[in-house]
């Protein structure tokens, strides 16, 4: 009997949770998933939206530390390679490239064609400065999936960032743009093409249109000043 009052208890907690997880309530449906962890600290399930929740609320570390207590479970419910892949992403906005490196590797191997993974793989190679093998992850994702805009966009970036073929940027940047022409990224990156071809004019219209889609964007602010500083007068 007191068994079953307890299992009601942690059901009760995660059914709470659950509901406030829902309506964007992070910070309160954690409250709930600290009570049911103190119940029962190795439950899957609780882990798992715990680590979700801190994710959410930008406690990237903290949603790590849940993710690899799940990883180190000998047997779950949870699907293992969607949490290796959660920790990936918690790694890699904590800057932990490398770590973020190696987790994905093993994430592959299970699934090689996980153009999610792929995506995140090609971005750490980004960040750790090798930008050929970067380029070569995110023209596997796209010869798998030839409608995967993140890749054609995150190629476009590459491409033109290391002076490659600078038509093939364009046409890249310029697919992922007519895709999906409100996304601030796409905006960004055809910018930032034009301006590695010489157009201003086309950089400076494709930067403003970023900006007022992201207006707090220290990256699009960047590119902008870049522009300003290759071309001759001022203002955009």
């Amino acid at each position: 009997m007191a068994e079953t009052g307890l299992e009601d208890r942690i059901r009760g907690f995660l059914a709470a949770a659950l509901r406030k997880t829902g309506t964007g309530n992070y910070g309160s449906a954690l409250e709930d998933l600290r009570a049911a962890e103190v119940l029962d600290r190795e439950n899957p399930e609780i882990l798992y939206n715990l680590g979700i929740c801190y994710a959410r609320t930008g406690f990237f570390k903290s949603a790590a530390d849940y993710f690899r207590r799940i990883l180190g479970q000998p047997l779950t419910f949870v699907d293992v390679n969607t949490v290796r892949k959660l920790l990936a992403y918690c790694v890699i906005l904590s800057g932990g490239y490398e770590e973020a490196l190696s987790i994905l590797a093993e994430s592959i191997a299970l699934s090689p064609g996980d153009s999610t993974a792929l995506n995140m793989k090609g971005y750490c190679l980004e960040k750790t400065g090798r930008h050929d093998e970067a380029i070569e992850v995110f023209r596997e994702i796209i010869a798998g999936e030839p409608d995967n805009w993140n890749a054609h966009n995150s190629l476009a970036y590459l491409l033109a960032g290391q002076g490659f073929d600078s038509t093939e940027a364009a046409t890249l940047a310029s697919r992922a743009m007519k895709a999906k022409p409100l996304n601030p990224a796409y905006l960004d990156t055809m910018g930032y093409v034009c301006m590695k071809r010489g157009q201003a004019r086309a950089a400076r219209d494709f930067f403003k249109k970023a900006l007022a889609l992201m207006p707090d964007s220290a990256e699009i602010k960047s590119h902008i000043s870049e522009l300003l500083n290759t071309r001759p007068g001022k203002g955009v």
